[in-house]
C-alpha cells in the first residue's frame, strides 16, 4: 500500500472531518461518518486519510452500484489521498486540488498523481456545469420601469409605487416580474443551457426593508446576507457597506452619478449675434491676422518711399537737409492709414492688387501676404455659416463640481452614495436624502438644495423621474461626481459561476445589458418629454439647412453703417475745408504733397517778404525779367529733367528741343508748352496713357510746382520778345 509519491505524501485526515459539526452519520457497515454534502454519502472519518486507496469505490454509492445495471464511473478505480497542498507545492510538481465537500470552513487538498493514477474525477465533471444545475431565487428590490416592473394578467404595467400604495401587487409572488433587467437574466439562464436550472424572482423582506427604510436595494442585499435569496437583481451599485454584506458578481456596466442643474437660457440678443461672427477664429487667431495686415501696410509704405526720388530730383538727402528736408508727420500717418485700409480691403476681398510696376520687394511682399489671405479666408468661410446659425447657452456657476464648490452651492444625494461622495468631495454642500430620488427632488422643490447628484443608469429611462426632471426644468451635464460599478449581490458559493455566464455572454454571444435596453427600447419605443442632456440642448446647430437670419449679419450691417457714416463725416470736413482754402488731407490723392517742407524751407531761406510770399512766381519773374535771356532758362528752369543738352528757345520764347524728350518731366515740359503756344488747341505729341503717366510722375514727386514756375518763365519770356 502507498503512501504517495516522494515529496508529496498521503496525510492522516481523520481529525478534521470528525470535528466537522452538523454533518454527523452512520455509514452502510455502521460506522461514524460525515456527510460529504447534504443529502450526499455518508463516508468513514478516514475516507481519503493515509494511504493511496480506492476510497470512492469503498464509500461512494455511485461507485457501489450493481455493474450490471449500471455503469460505474471511471474515478471509483482510481487511488487518491489527501495531502499537504504546502509540502506538495514546495517540494514536487503532483497536480492537487482541493475538494469542494468540506469548504470553505476547511481548506483539505487532494492528488491522485501521487498516487500514479488518472484524476478522472475532475475530467469527468462537464465542463459547462459551473452552477452545478441549480434553481435560483432572486430578489427585486424596487419598482423601476423599465428597468424592473410587474404585469397584471390584463396586461397593464405595475412600475411605479404610487400604482401600488401599499406593495398588495410588490409581494405577491404570483403576479411575475419584468423589465429589462428580468430580461437579460432570462437570457443568461438560457445561454446556461440548464446549468443554470431556473430563475426565480421574489420580493424583498419587509424586515430588510425597515432595517434599511432609505434603500430598497441595500435591503435587498441584507436578505442576500441572511440567505433569504439566493441573489437579487437590479442596478445595485457596488459601495463599500454592501461589500461587508456579501460578494457581488462581475460589473455589468460602471454607473455615473453626475450633476443634475437647472437648465440655462437661451443666448439671445445683438451683442451675442455680433460674437458669432468672430467665433470661426480664435481671439488670438484675429490679433494675428490683424498683425499680419498691419505689417504688410507698414512694409508697402516703406518699399515705396520717396526719399530716393527726392534725392534725385532735389539733389539732396533727407538727413542733410534738417528742417528742409523733415517728413511730415501727418502725411506719413495718412500713407500708413491708406496702406492699412487698402491691405485690410484685399483681405476681405479675398485678392490683392496686381501692381506690374510695382518693386521686387513690394511683389515678394504681396506674395506672401496673397496666400495668408488664401488659407486665413478659406478657413473662415467654411465654418461661419455653422457658428451664425448656432443658439448657445448661457452661461452657468453649476456645470462643473469644480464652480459649484466654489460657490458653496446645496447638493442633493442619495443616502447609498453619501458616504463615499463626502470622502471624494470633503468640501461639497451635501444634502442627503433618505428617501430615494423623489426625496431628492421634492428637496430640491423645497430649495433646499440647488443641484443634485443623481445617477445615470438608475434614471435615464425611468420615464417617471424624466418627467420630474422636466417639469422642474433640470438637464443632466457630464460633470462627473463619482462613479460606481453595477452588478449583483449573490451568495460567494455562486458568484464566480453566474460571473463565468455573464462574461461568457458578453464576449461571446452578445448578451449584455445595453441590447437588453435596446431591445427594450425596439418593442415598446421611449420618449422624452423634454431635453434632458445639457449636451443636446444645441442639437440644431448641427443642421447644414440652417437658414441666416438679418438677425445674424447684425455685426457686419453694423460695420457698414459705421463705414457709411464716417466717410459721410470726413467729406463734410474735405469740402469744408476746400471752401475756405485751406488744404486737407481728406482729399483723393493719397500720397499728398510729403516734399512740401522743402520748397516752404527754400522760399525762407530766401527772406522772402509778405509780397513775395503772396505771389511767388510773378514778383519772381518780373525782378529777373531785365537781367535774364535766353541763356537763363537752365537755370530758372533749374529742376531734374530738363538740364538736357539740346534744349533751346526759339522766337516767340517757347522752348523748342531738336530731339524727342529723354525724361518725363522734360517730355510733360515741351508738351505743356506745345499747347499754350497754340492755344490750348494742340493735339498730345505722346498717347494718352503716356501722358496721364508722366502728371502721375509729377504729382507724386512733388516737383509739379517747379514745374508750373517754369511754364510761368516761358510766358513771361513770350511777352518781353513781344515787347521788343
Amino acid at each position: 500500500m502507498s503512501s504517495g509519491n516522494e515529496g508529496c505524501n498521503c496525510i492522516n485526515q481523520t481529525s478534521v472531518l470528525a470535528s466537522l459539526q452538523n454533518r454527523d452519520c452512520t455509514t452502510a457497515i455502521g460506522k461514524p461518518g460525515v456527510y460529504l454534502n447534504l443529502g450526499g454519502s455518508c463516508v468513514a472519518y478516514n475516507y481519503g486519510s493515509s494511504a493511496c486507496l480506492q476510497h470512492d469505490l469503498l464509500h461512494d454509492p455511485i461507485c457501489q452500484s450493481d455493474l450490471s445495471t449500471t455503469t460505474i464511473p471511471p474515478y471509483c478505480f482510481q487511488s487518491w489521498c489527501y495531502v499537504n497542498a504546502n509540502t506538495c507545492k514546495k517540494n514536487s510538481d503532483e497536480k492537487i486540488q482541493k475538494t469542494e465537500y468540506f469548504s470553505p470552513s476547511n481548506d483539505i487538498f487532494y492528488s491522485y498523481s501521487t498516487c500514479n493514477s488518472t484524476d478522472y474525477f475532475s475530467q469527468g465533471i462537464d465542463s459547462k456545469s459551473v452552477v452545478g444545475g441549480l434553481s435560483v431565487m432572486a430578489s427585486i428590490p424596487d419598482y423601476q420601469f423599465p428597468m424592473m416592473r410587474k404585469e397584471l394578467p390584463d396586461g397593464t404595467f405595475i412600475y411605479d409605487g404610487k400604482d401600488d400604495s401599499d406593495n398588495t401587487y410588490y409581494f405577491d409572488d404570483t403576479i411575475p416580474f419584468g423589465g429589462v433587467y428580468v430580461d437579460y437574466m432570462n437570457s443568461i439562464v438560457q445561454l446556461s443551457n440548464r446549468d443554470i436550472q431556473n430563475m426565480t424572482y421574489t420580493h424583498t423582506s419587509r424586515a430588510s426593508m425597515k432595517q434599511y427604510p432609505s434603500s430598497s436595494f441595500t435591503a435587498a442585499v441584507q436578505d442576500v446576507e441572511n440567505g433569504l435569496v439566493d441573489m437579487a437583481v437590479g442596478p445595485f451599485w457596488i459601495t463599500g457597506q454592501r461589500l461587508k454584506m456579501t460578494t457581488f458578481t462581475v460589473p455589468l456596466l460602471y454607473d455615473k452619478t453626475v450633476l443634475v442643474i437647472p437648465k440655462p437660457g437661451q443666448k439671445g440678443g445683438l451683442a451675442y449675434e455680433t460674437q458669432k461672427v468672430l467665433e470661426p477664429f480664435t481671439f488670438g487667431l484675429w490679433g494675428v491676422i490683424i498683425a499680419v495686415t498691419v505689417t504688410a501696410a507698414l512694409l508697402s509704405v516703406w518699399f515705396s518711399d520717396r526719399e530716393r526720388v527726392a534725392k534725385k530730383r532735389y539733389g539732396v538727402h533727407f538727413s542733410k537737409t534738417k528742417k528742409a528736408c523733415k517728413k511730415r508727420k501727418s502725411a506719413y500717418l495718412r500713407l500708413i492709414l491708406d496702406a492699412i485700409l487698402e491691405k485690410g480691403m484685399f483681405f476681405f476681398s479675398a485678392g490683392i492688387e496686381q501692381d506690374t510696376g510695382a518693386s521686387l520687394p513690394h511683389k515678394v511682399l504681396m506674395f506672401g501676404f496673397g496666400f495668408f489671405i488664401l488659407i486665413s479666408v478659406s478657413a473662415y468661410v467654411a465654418n461661419l455659416a455653422a457658428f451664425l446659425t448656432q443658439s448657445g447657452l448661457e452661461s452657468t456657476n453649476y456645470d462643473t463640481m469644480k464652480k459649484v464648490i466654489d460657490n458653496n452651492v446645496p447638493i442633493c444625494c442619495h443616502s447609498a452614495l453619501a458616504e463615499e461622495i463626502r470622502q471624494k468631495w470633503p468640501d461639497g454642500k451635501w444634502i442627503v436624502s433618505n428617501g430615494g430620488f423623489e426625496d431628492m427632488f421634492e428637496a430640491y422643490a423645497r430649495k433646499e438644495c440647488e443641484v443634485l447628484a443623481i445617477g445615470r443608469e438608475d434614471t435615464i429611462m425611468n420615464e417617471n423621474i424624466l418627467a420630474t426632471v422636466c417639469d422642474l426644468g433640470l438637464v443632466y451635464t457630464e460633470s462627473v461626481v463619482t462613479e460606481n460599478p453595477i452588478a449583483f449581490p449573490i451568495r460567494p458559493q455562486l458568484a464566480s459561476a453566474f460571473s463565468y455566464w455573464m462574461y461568457l455572454g458578453e464576449k461571446t454571444h452578445g448578451i449584455d445589458l445595453e441590447s437588453a435596453k435596446q431591445a427594450f427600447i425596439q418593442e415598446n419605443g421611449f420618449k422624452t418629454q423634454c431635453k434632458v442632456e445639457l449636451s443636446n440642448l444645441n442639437m440644431n446647430e448641427v443642421d447644414d439647412f440652417a437658414r441666416v437670419k438679418p438677425g445674424n449679419m447684425f455685426l457686419p450691417i453694423m460695420v457698414f453703417v459705421a463705414c457709411v457714416l464716417t466717410a459721410v463725416v470726413l467729406q463734410l470736413i474735405h469740402e469744408s475745408k476746400r471752401k475756405k482754402g485751406r488744404s486737407s488731407s481728406i482729399g483723393r490723392k493719397s500720397t499728398l504733397d510729403i516734399f512740401d517742407g522743402i520748397k516752404k524751407e527754400q522760399r525762407r531761406a530766401e527772406k522772402l517778404d509778405e509780397e513775395e510770399w503772396m505771389m511767388p512766381r510773378a514778383m519772381s519773374i518780373m525782378q529777373r525779367r531785365q537781367t535774364l535771356d535766353n541763356s537763363d532758362v537752365d537755370r530758372i528752369c533749374d529742376f531734374p529733367g530738363v538740364d538736357i543738352p539740346g534744349d533751346e528757345f526759339n522766337e516767340d520764347g517757347a522752348p523748342q528741343s531738336t530731339r524727342e524728350p529723354t525724361s518725363i518731366l522734360r517730355g510733360s515740359i515741351d508738351d505743356m508748352a506745345m499747347t499754350n503756344a497754340n492755344g490750348g488747341a494742340g493735339e498730345a505729341v505722346e498717347e494718352d496713357n503716356d501722358i496721364s503717366h508722366r502728371i502721375e510722375e509729377l504729382v507724386e514727386s512733388g516737383v509739379i510746382d517747379e514745374v508750373l514756375d517754369c511754364f510761368d518763365f516761358f510766358q513771361e519770356m513770350k511777352k518781353l520778345k513781344k515787347e521788343q
